[in-house]
């Protein structure tokens, strides 16, 4: 009997900042699956990239929209949502998604479930986690549904269709209260210690904290997403009580993942722009994580939250709350309303949607695999909607059976091994790789298997640039040529993929950690947010690259000199202290240079403009940058190259660039400036910082207990790959003409650069402190 697979029609949407793939009710119905089992399948969970299935292994990115036209005449659309296990064989199906929702009034315009009105239409949909009732408006001019992407909102880069969502009496829907305990804070008692929360349902459930109570007390808000991480195991257990006070859980560990949801709410600080006229700065998590904008579930407890005396977020309130409410997050300001219509509370905000692509999903027939664990749900616990009618209604394709290819006999196998035989092939077909293929990388050969390569960084950047494009090459050059799979996992400065790869790569050689100095600056600060160590991985290449301090002229700019025995001192423009930019601020204090510093740009770009614009006096550049942002102002005299960083050569000391051989290093200027040569801890600390930021900026690791002879065959490779020609005209424009390095000696280098005192440590920390006012922690 032919086993069979069936086909899942499925469109892939973004609905606000998050990603969810939108089903039709009926094709999930898949013969010998529960429903859970379905998407847990398709989702390829559990596992924690998702591999084998079109989550995106984060939880903004595996969600699902399970929707029907509605029976009710009241109500156009129904829709459940689901948000997929990642690592997790479960599927939770507790509350709703306020960004996901999003995509369903153009999904029903789309199919013609709604008819288009002149200007705008209205499409009323119910979520049937909560029986919450979203009024949804979309732009139609002329009465026609040409949906245009024309609107932006924090935490996307890109315009979408504009949707107006109204929560239609939001307050109790999960727990039938608004404040499910009857008070406005709540003590909860977490790890022995008693904590304060407001405990809210509304649009979705909501434990929210203070900064204090979060451990960011003091912090800018910049900082929360970073400096939380070492917090989230605490904040989950506060998380979890609430649950338990809010009778949704009869106990901590039963709380849902999903729910509630955790929010931190404080008063604006010194950092926020009087421009944007928030009233309230305020980050959510979302599965345990910082979420990189806001819930707009959570936007409308929070919103209902500003206008609930004593409320945690009340407090924080720089004025008392109207119908409108700005929200700063980490993403920029989120805008909300609350209105009274019809006698009915509505909170509403604006998100905006797209359409990314339109697929089926194959998904094996039962028993064809061994994704169906006994930890997979046995039951479908999805919320039952009225059963849809469907009558007028053009719906997608439903299930697709295709046959499985024949399965070849125990006789044409043979018949085929003989022939091969005949031809005099016996030894490659018995011996060979056909029938007894390499078990692991062990074996000289990585035949069969993936590279897959973490990426702590987004996408589209330098760093995820350089690992791509590496990495694609590098294959073509291990035995076996194995296939590459590339994985960004942003968040925390590069700190949190990184962490997670130091907890869970697999150490058989096909996993790798892709560093740059954003996750190396960290590491030598020993902050504590970094649960990774250079001095616990191994090193299979590193990749440098170099640059130069550039000053305007207008600022009285014309040389060396010009940096001591000044009226003021120069500005300078930086990102962050406690990244790339710690090397330029440790040779400022080598140099002795009067300097004062403005940080908080969002780029070396935007830098560059303010010098030219006179708002800042000094700068640095890397190499692949210097001839589009530095070489045209210099010429036209507006600015002077003052020195460059230098190399870092076999014996430690400091050398010229190769791209800037006619530039004096930092450590020459030192020189010129104060006719000594430099030395002690901050020439030491120079130096330091000198080759891990930029002689080895970039690089690829291997987890702890990586087989030798894989290590070895991943460095040769790599090493062959650098002595390639046709590699190296590639090469030139992304790696700037710095070499790649993975020759024998590469551990010995690489363990001396990589080696942090103490000294080292504590003058940086010193530094930030005494100089910049920066405490890490």
């Amino acid at each position: 009997m032919k086993t069979m697979t069936h086909v899942v029609p499925a469109v892939w949407m973004r609905g606000g900042t998050s990603k969810c793939w939108v089903f039709e009710r009926d094709s999930l119905d898949v013969p010998g699956y529960t429903l859970d089992e379905t998407l847990l399948r398709l989702y390829g969970s559990p596992d924690p990239r998702q591999i084998d299935g079109v989550g995106g292994g984060t939880s903004t990115t595996s969600k699902a929209i399970i929707l029907s036209p509605s029976s009710d005449p009241d109500v156009d659309v129904e829709y459940t949502f689901a948000q997929v296990g990642i690592d997790e064989g479960r599927v939770d199906w507790g509350s709703n998604c306020g960004n996901c929702s999003a995509v369903v009034a153009p999904y029903a315009l789309d199919q013609g479930w709604v008819r288009a009105q002149p200007g705008e239409t209205l499409v009323r949909t119910r979520n049937t986690n909560t029986g919450q009732l979203i009024l949804q408006r979309v732009s139609t001019p002329d009465g026609r549904w040409d949906p245009q992407l024309d609107t932006h909102i924090p935490g996307v880069p890109f315009p979408g269709t504009a949707v107006g969502l109204g929560f239609v009496d939001p307050a109790g829907r999960t727990t039938g209260s608004l404040l499910p305990t009857g008070n406005p804070v709540d003590v909860l008692e977490v790890q022995g210690v008693e904590v304060e929360a407001t405990l809210l349902d509304a649009g979705a459930p909501l434990v929210i904290i203070s900064p204090a109570t979060a451990g960011l007390a003091g912090i800018p808000f910049g900082n929360w997403q970073l400096e939380v991480l070492p917090e989230l195991e605490r904040l989950d257990a506060i998380r979890r009580a609430g649950a338990v006070a809010m009778g949704l859980a009869p106990s901590p560990e039963s709380a849902a993942r999903a729910v509630p949801k955790l929010a931190i709410a404080g008063p604006l600080d010194a950092s926020a722009d009087p421009s944007e006229e928030a009233a309230v700065q305020i980050m959510m998590l979302s599965m345990g994580n910082p979420h990189p904008a806001l819930a707009i579930t959570g936007s409308v407890g929070l919103t209902i939250a500003a206008g609930t005396p004593d409320s945690v977020v009340f407090r924080a309130l720089a004025a008392p709350a109207g119908q409108d409410l700005k929200i700063r997050t980490p993403a920029g300001i989120v805008s909300t309303w609350r209105r009274t219509l019809e006698g009915s509370d509505v909170v509403g905000s604006t998100r905006t949607a797209r359409v990314l692509a339109r697929a089926t999903l194959p998904i094996p027939s039962r028993g064809s695999d061994a994704a169906h664990s006994p930890s997979a749900p046995k039951e479908n616990i999805m919320p039952t909607p009225p059963e849809p009618e469907l009558d007028d209604v053009a719906a997608l394709p439903r299930h697709v059976q295709l046959p499985d290819p024949p399965r070849h006999s125990r006789r044409s196998v043979l018949s085929a091994v003989g022939l091969f035989a005949a031809l005099g092939l016996s030894t490659t077909i018995f011996g060979g790789s056909l029938l007894n293929p390499p078990a692991t990388t062990e074996d000289g050969d990585f035949a069969g298997e993936t590279i897959e390569l973490t990426i702590p960084l987004a996408e589209g950047g330098g760093t995820d640039t350089w690992a791509r494009f590496i990495g694609s090459e590098m294959v073509h050059f291990i035995p076996g040529t194995p296939g590459f799979a590339p994985t960004n996992e942003s968040g925390g400065e590069g700190i949190t993929g990184s962490n997670h790869f130091a907890t869970s790569a697999r150490d058989n050689g096909t996993e790798l950690l892709v560093s740059t100095a954003s996750t190396v600056v960290p590491w030598v600060l020993g902050r504590d947010a970094v649960k990774y160590s250079f001095d616990e991985l191994t090193p299979i290449l590193v990749n440098g690259t170099g640059g130069v301090i550039y000053g305007r002229t207008g600022a009285g700019m014309n040389g060396l000199s010009d940096l001591v025995d000044r009226d003021k001192p120069l500005v300078f423009g930086g990102i962050s202290a406690t990244g790339l930019d710690l090397t330029t601020l440790v040779a400022f204090d080598l140099l002795e240079a009067e300097t004062t510093a403005t940080f908080g740009f969002e780029g070396r770009g935007p830098v560059n403009l303010a010098l030219q614009r006179g708002e800042v006096d000094i700068d640095y550049t890397t190499t692949s940058s210097y001839a589009s942002a530095v070489k045209g102002i210099v010429e036209e005299d507006k600015a002077t190259v003052l020195m460059s960083f230098g190399q870092l050569d076999a014996q430690g000391n400091v050398a010229r660039d190769p791209n800037f051989p006619d530039v004096p290093t930092v450590v020459e200027a030192y020189k010129e400036i104060h006719g000594t040569e430099p030395a002690g801890e901050k020439l030491e600390a120079y130096k330091t910082l000198l080759g891990l930021t930029y002689t080895y900026q970039k690089g690829l690791w291997a987890p702890a207990g990586t087989p030798a002879k894989a290590v070895e065959l991943l460095r040769e490779s790599a090493h062959k790959m650098s002595e390639d020609t046709a590699f190296n005209d590639k090469a030139d424009t992304i790696l700037g003409g710095y070499p790649i390095s993975a020759d024998a000696q590469l551990p010995q280098r690489v363990a001396e650069a990589y080696t942090v005192t103490d000294s080292t440590r504590q003058y940086v920390q010193r530094l930030l402190h005494d100089t910049y006012d920066i405490t890490v922690e």
